[in-house]
């Protein structure tokens, strides 16, 4: 799978199912893999809530611990204000977690300027990563996959790997389909090691994908701890 290129953009938004279920573990992959191949890799997650606040030599900032690993991952060639501009205290979905400090949250005045898409070279590879499901909330006036489609770049959508997924995967990729997100591809992340008795969801997705979203050309993958870099490589070079 190559990174696509739309409007001279080459790159992915990562979007999930829900929250916690491995966007960013997904996205650190990524951004390392690419690195080691050489390719600039410009990491953006515009907004992050739950930030905790430390004392630096430079005085009390927040650190954002998601966008932290994916700069990290991809080579620490871009500052964390860049990588991750907005950052707030609660826990809670973006807008909600700004209106607690009293401010709002534009995605237009606000996010899109903070993804800074400008500057960069035609051959650098874009990972955005949402916060949230993507019909989780990401400013006052859009939802997270708002991302995908001012960026008109595809998705690579994370599901976790358990009992119980297939009704919000197969809704989240009837849903991006209906609005004419491309999905590049939809990862299936296991946090725990496969049990006998874990439910085969590949191949659950594999027959009902069709039905569900007849448009959809992407590839299906799973992964764990220990498969990441072997899975997420081969969906690159694929």
């Amino acid at each position: 799978m190559k990174a696509a290129q739309t409007n001279d953009r080459r790159g992915w938004v990562i979007l999930a199912t829900d929250t916690g279920v491995g966007k960013t573990f997904v996205g650190t992959h990524l951004a390392r893999l690419l690195t080691q191949a050489g390719r600039v890799v410009r990491v953006r997650k515009p907004v992050e809530s739950g930030c905790e606040e430390v004392t630096t030599d430079q005085g009390v900032t927040r650190l954002a611990a998601d966008a932290e690993q994916l700069r990290l991952a991809a080579g620490d060639h871009e500052s964390p204000q860049t990588v991750c501009p907005l950052r707030f205290l609660a826990a809670l979905a973006p807008p909600e977690a700004a209106r607690r400090e009293g401010r709002p949250l534009s995605f237009t005045q606000d996010l899109l300027p903070a993804l800074d898409l400008g500057h960069s070279a035609p051959e650098d590879i874009w990972l955005i990563e949402g916060a949230g499901g993507i019909y989780s909330p990401l400013a006052d006036d859009a939802l997270n996959v708002e991302l995908a489609r001012a960026t008109s770049l595809p998705v690579i959508l994370v599901a976790e790997d358990r009992l119980g997924t297939l009704s919000t995967t197969l809704g989240a990729i009837e849903a991006l389909e209906r609005l004419g997100v491309r999905i590049d591809a939809v990862v299936l992340n296991r946090h725990a090691p496969s049990a006998d008795d874990a439910p085969d969801n590949l191949t659950a997705l594999e027959q009902w994908i069709p039905r569900v979203a007849p448009g959809f050309s992407g590839r299906l993958l799973a992964i764990d701890r220990t498969s990441a870099d072997t899975g997420l490589g081969r969906l690159l070079s694929g």
